[in-house]
């Protein structure tokens, strides 16, 4: 989804995107009130610092981060997670709210110094806003970090699989209180008009829904690792592909399609896979099409290596929103992954594994 989250700039070498969402929302704030519009900062800054920490955590032991992705919930640090030791993810998953509970209690305590006055009133508000981060955090549901560290504490006595399970029962049963308090908070407070009741609710259900579809989506990842441990990336290369030599031109692009038939055209340019992304209308339009540059047209490729666990490639691709990816053996280009046709053989593969393991059961 290119253009959804818009980059603000980096730090560490590390992207920072601010998704679209989050700038709606504070716009919307700026409209009703400068002082909304103020806390909304404020909670970038707060939750920046939360992400910050988990990408510095894992930067300091040799683990990649792709870019940190702030949205109105929360954010997000996309990190390479495959295949490090419960340890490591322990470490990586509290640093954000032991990040946020220090800030928290620095700025408590700058509060007791600081005069009455609209700059108390605000690190008053960085206080409030730092704690509640911590503590939503760090309780033991998905997909947020204290899932995290409690399914790499599991894994001291249980293998990735049950750990994650128990996880997400866990990360369940909460969600399932937070909805039941909610709806006693309600039912009880009188201090609040219906309406502001009925938003209440509405926006927990809302928390609700995201931490479900969250804990869901970390069990099907689980279950991906779990069933396709012996399949490699090699099991689902593909050759449903157009190569061309050198730097093609569009016009060679467009003779390779109909003499192929095939709707995907890679090139070679230096020791790099390129694959030619869809064109625009006013391209097609073009009656020049020797004079289009391709490279503007050009997407490199993200490469896999042929023996490399094939869910490795799955979360990668899943993770950074990749359709399709050069495979590599010994350095040579050998074909392509497609995430459909993956995501296919992956469902059929893990169908045919459970369909085994029960008659071995029975």
């Amino acid at each position: 989804m290119a253009g959804a989250s818009p980059n603000i700039g980096s730090i560490y070498g590390i992207p920072i995107e601010l998704h679209w969402t989050f700038i709606l929302m504070m716009l919307l704030a700026l409209v009703i009130s400068v002082n909304l519009f103020i806390i909304f900062v404020l909670l970038f800054v707060c939750v920046f610092l939360h992400e910050l920490a988990h990408s510095v955590t894992a930067i300091r032991n040799k683990i990649s981060v792709k870019k940190i992705i702030l949205y109105p919930l929360g954010g997000g640090s996309v990190i390479d997670m495959d295949d490090i030791p419960p340890k490591l993810e322990f470490r990586i998953a509290i640093a954000g709210p032991v990040s946020s509970f220090l800030l928290s209690f620095i700025f408590g305590a700058l509060v007791i110094f600081i005069p009455a006055g609209t700059i108390k009133l605000f690190v008053q508000l960085l206080f409030v806003l730092n704690l509640l981060l911590a503590v939503f955090n760090i309780l033991p549901w998905f997909p947020l970090d204290g899932g995290r560290v409690l399914r790499s504490y599991l894994e001291k006595k249980r293998d990735f699989m049950s750990a994650t399970k128990l996880t997400v029962n866990i990360s369940n049963a909460i969600i399932v209180l937070f909805i039941i308090g909610t709806l006693a908070f309600v039912a009880v407070e009188n201090g609040y008009s219906l309406l502001y009741k009925e938003f209440i609710v509405l926006w927990d259900v809302f928390i609700a829904v995201f931490l479900y579809g969250g804990a869901k989506a970390e069990l099907q990842n689980a279950y991906v690792r779990e069933y396709t441990k012996d399949m490699k990336v090699g099991a689902a290369v593909s050759k449903n592909y157009a190569m061309l030599g050198g730097r093609p031109t569009l016009y060679d692009v467009y003779s390779a399609i109909i003499k192929s038939h095939k709707h995907i055209v890679l090139f070679k340019y230096g020791m790099k896979i390129y694959a030619v992304a869809r064109m625009p209308q006013n391209m097609i339009n073009n009656p020049k099409l020797e004079n289009i540059d391709i490279s503007r047209l050009s997407t490199q490729l993200e490469e896999f290596d042929y023996n490399e666990p094939i869910y490795k490639a799955y979360s990668k691709m899943q993770t950074d929103g990749i359709g399709i990816a050069a495979v590599m053996r010994r350095g040579r280009f050998v074909g392509i992954l497609q995430m459909q046709h993956m995501e296919s053989l992956i469902s059929l593969h893990m169908m045919h594994s459970k369909g085994n393991s029960k008659k071995i059961n029975n």
